[in-house]
């Protein structure tokens, strides 16, 4: 009879250096074997005789609940779980599940690069908020730069995002871009003013990334800084603008990436991308995993059968068990990369194993779409949540709230109409307008706050189409011994504009 059990530590009696833990028993007539894991030699089988137990000291003491809670946060702080998010309630945003996805996957992944492949309207600006916010928890982070399209730089989006995680940026035009590049060149590191920053894709031009030299004056360009700019984080929006590897901006954002410690991706459903499209990006992302085209297409084969089973599972429509277990046998074993790697995969058995079972209850179900989803070669490296896996978050119900103008407002609301209906009425010959005045109308009724910068340039520009039509009525124009000419009451509902209260029921 075996006199040590499975799992048990033990150590050899004639080198105490060489211990591991038991993991098989080998029955025999004369001298029980076991099967034991080491360290250094992996699976080696011992005789019983050369065996003896590993004596464990407890240096285990008897602490209070407080002493207990305190050493737990010590070690939580010491050591960062990757279960738990230390950035929960750091921002002044809503608590959405699904948004946090992206941060847990991004903390669990073997290298900190991830491609946020959202639905439009789920959250991505939000999301990659949280991975800044819980990279903030876990580290120092001094320096993170957002490369976005220019009109979110010009519309602030990213700016004013970011505000709600409590970070102040910057946005870099190009002359402020130049100068960073040049202190980097001098300095040997970004200039810390502009070490949180926004910059736009439309700088990546010629100069700015390549440099170029006129006469005495020699441009640095941003692949030739030496050492190249760090950031310790680098968030991309849009990413599929750089899909071109030929562009500048695929080179400018490639060097960023390269020397940046963590990187995280925004864009649309790479699905709905070409292959080589989205081959360029994983492959800028992660090119430690994504070596070539060949590896990437050889990776890519089975997620069309992985995806056609969990979508099976998830619809439990016809023969969706037989039909999914076809699916993601094939995935495993119809394809040159299961073979070498899913079909290995414990989730990946035990998944075929619960799709012949005669009953799955719905607790199995759904963890068993989360298995399979778990099994496509790129879930590692890509976080993907759809409009239609999220209920109702994404439907935008539109409500019509009536609210009433202040006495100023009013009055600066029928000035405006009355007066663009006199002159559209002038400049057409026509008393009727109501088609003509639609957009001032609108722009009236929704924010008289957001039509003042605006109002000046409107209602000049129809003064002089009057001034400059020989066929208007000059009457039109009004004569300052009958009363106010058109000129002095436009003069008059800009003053009127100008001084218009604070104070919005809206």
């Amino acid at each position: 009879m075996a006199i040590y059990k499975q799992g048990e530590v033990v150590r050899l009696k004639s080198d105490h250096l060489i211990e591991g833990a038991i993991i098989g028993i080998i029955e025999s007539e004369h001298e029980i074997r076991y099967q034991v894991f080491t360290a250094g030699a992996g699976i080696q089988t011992y005789y019983e005789s050369q065996l003896e137990p590993k004596e464990i000291k407890s240096d285990l003491e008897l602490v209070d609940a407080h002493r207990f809670h305190a050493g737990l946060t010590a070690s939580l702080i010491r050591n960062p779980s990757l279960s738990s998010l230390y950035s929960l309630n750091a921002a002044r945003i809503d608590f959405i599940p699904h948004q946090f996805r992206p941060v847990l996957k991004f903390i669990r992944s073997d290298r900190p690069r991830l491609l946020i492949a959202d639905s439009v309207g789920v959250g991505k600006t939000i999301e990659a908020g949280l991975i800044l916010r819980e990279m903030q928890a876990r580290r120092n982070l001094d320096s993170v730069l957002i490369i976005c399209p220019r009109p979110l730089v010009t519309e602030r989006k990213w700016e004013s995002e970011m505000k709600r995680f409590d970070e102040e940026f910057v946005a870099l035009d190009g002359e402020l871009f130049r100068y960073c590049m040049r202190e980097t060149d001098l300095e040997g590191d970004w200039p810390d003013k502009y070490k949180k920053a926004v910059l736009p894709y439309s700088l990546f031009d010629e100069g700015n990334v390549i440099g170029n030299s006129k006469g005495n004056k020699r441009r640095v360009g941003l692949i030739q800084l030496d050492p190249p700019p760090r950031f310790d984080l680098v968030i991309v929006d849009e990413a599929h603008h750089i899909r071109n590897t030929s562009t500048y901006a695929y080179r400018a954002v490639k060097q960023f990436c390269d020397n940046a410690e963590a990187v995280v991706f925004l864009t649309a459903t790479p699905v709905q991308l070409e292959y080589d499209d989205l081959f360029v990006m994983l492959n800028l992302l992660r090119p430690d995993l994504i070596i070539d085209k060949d590896t990437f297409h050889n990776m890519a084969e089975p997620n069309e059968f992985i995806n056609r089973a969990a979508a099976l599972v998830r619809s439990q429509k016809g023969k969706w068990k037989e039909e999914a277990y076809e699916a993601l046998e094939e995935g495993c074993y119809g394809t040159s990369w299961g073979q070498m790697v899913i079909s290995k995969n414990p989730k990946a058995q035990n998944s075929l194993q619960i799709l012949k079972q005669k009953v799955i209850n719905p607790e199995e179900r759904v963890q068993l779409i989360t298995d399979i989803e778990d099994l496509h070669t790129f879930s590692n490296i890509i976080s993907r949540t759809r409009r239609r896996d999220i209920g109702e978050f994404t439907i935008r119900k539109a409500t019509t709230v009536e609210v009433p103008f202040t006495p100023p407002q009013q009055l600066l609301h029928d000035e405006i109409l009355d007066i663009m209906h006199e002159m559209f009425s002038a400049i057409h010959c026509t008393d009727n307008t109501k088609f003509m005045m639609t957009t001032i109308r609108r722009q009236v009724a929704s924010c008289l706050f957001g039509l003042v910068p605006m109002l000046e340039e409107i209602l000049y520009r129809h003064v002089y189409e009057l001034v400059d039509d020989t066929y208007v009525d000059s009457s039109i124009l009004g004569n300052a011994a009958d009363g106010p000419t058109i000129q002095q009451r436009v003069r008059d509902i800009i003053e009127l504009a100008r001084k218009l209260p604070m104070d919005d029921p809206k």
